[in-house]
């Protein structure tokens, strides 16, 4: 069993190295050439090998080599991933570069804080060389495939999901596997086979003892979005005229104990007092177990969605329908949901979530935007 680990993982790391060369060579002009040597002699590293040499000769027959690291992530930290591409880079003394599967957004992040390069199955590299002087950069996919992440994967786009996500997103770290559990109300089994694809993508980091050691908000809600969306990862969701406005939907809703309002209603819930929103008041979304009993009820016509000032749906998480005790006429789903749900609804709802966002920014930290390279 150990030698057909070590032969798949062997195969694993070839054909990262072959694809970065294919990279290579189809971005740099036909005058240049490139090539990936692997496992060549280094003096000085420990078992006295890399595990591969770039080396790129120009038209002029200058020859620039990189020091190569050839890394699959799950747990460990983006950071501590571009500090050991660091100290190997000082041992060698010569430029290097980590590759990987993946490179997400923090691992690009921690590689250029720390003067590396980066390199991945999808096409993202970056290659950066002071003497003599070479940038090669290169924008590969905006998430990992079902191929280029190792391990276990999941969707994001189911309750349970989802559950987790949004108890990330409000939670304090470090948090255990069985605390986040707990909190999100899934087994710990089901929580454990979410945390690699999220770590692999960047959005969290991870302690030795694979506990949540950090979340970075932007990129995990950028990451759940990927996969769910509010019109397609719902069961049912229907679109309707209220022919005498919102504002008679609204008057009517105190009425309605199942349905919990999401989308542009939830913004102006959790935006300060005095806020102003971004955009008006177009569209009314909420998620209620009955969509065509409650249309019925609130005397909704059905509507096109381009032409719809009311969008109802039941939910894939009946949590959502009890999520949080009525505040003035109707119960409000959490932020978090109420973010994913605007980013994936038509219209200027993504710019309304954007307000959300930098409203949490504001007080919190975590929330400002993570430094993307491309």
């Amino acid at each position: 069993m150990r030698n057909k680990q070590f032969e798949e993982s062997s195969r694993g790391r070839q054909e990262l190295i072959r694809g970065v060369e294919t990279t290579l060579r189809e971005e740099l002009p036909p005058s240049w050439s490139a090539r990936v040597v692997p496992d060549p002699s280094a003096p000085g590293v420990p078992g006295g090998r890399l595990d591969a040499a770039i080396v790129i000769t120009t038209p002029a027959g200058v020859v620039v080599e990189f020091a190569a690291e050839v890394r699959t992530f799950g747990r460990g930290s983006a950071i501590d991933a571009a500090t050991r591409g660091a100290l190997l880079r000082d041992v060698v003394g010569m430029p290097t570069v980590l590759i990987t599967n993946f490179a997400n957004p923090a691992l690009r992040d921690a590689c250029v804080q720390t003067g590396i390069g980066f390199a991945d199955a999808t096409g993202w590299l970056r290659l950066v060389s002071d003497s003599p002087p070479l940038l090669i950069k290169t924008q590969g996919a905006a998430k990992a495939t079902a191929t280029t992440r190792p391990g276990s994967t999941v969707r994001l786009n189911g309750p349970a999901s989802a559950r987790i996500i949004r108890m990330l997103l409000q939670a304090s770290v470090p948090i255990g596997v069985r605390e986040l559990a707990a909190a999100s109300q899934v087994s710990p089994g089901t929580v454990a086979k979410l945390l690699p694809t999220l770590a692999r993508d960047g959005a969290i980091e991870r302690a030795d003892t694979g506990a949540v050691a950090r979340v970075r908000p932007r990129l995990l809600l950028n990451r759940w979005t990927a996969d769910y969306s509010f019109t397609e990862s719902n069961p049912e969701v229907r679109w309707y005229l209220a022919p005498r406005g919102v504002d008679d939907v609204l008057s009517r809703i105190s009425e309605e104990d199942d349905v919990t309002a999401t989308g542009s209603l939830a913004l102006r819930e959790y935006l300060p007092t005095g806020t102003v929103p971004v955009t008006p008041l177009v569209l009314a979304t909420f998620y209620t177990p009955h969509p065509e009993a409650t249309a019925e009820r609130l005397r909704l016509v059905d509507a096109e969605p381009g032409t719809a000032n009311v969008a109802l749906a039941r939910p894939a998480d009946t949590s959502l329908l009890g999520s949080r005790p009525k505040q003035g006429p109707m119960g409000y789903v959490p932020i978090a949901q109420a973010i994913a749900d605007l980013l994936t609804l038509p219209g200027r709802s993504p710019e309304e979530a954007e307000q959300l966002i930098n409203y949490l920014a504001a007080t919190d930290p975590a929330w400002r935007a993570e430094v993307e390279t491309t």
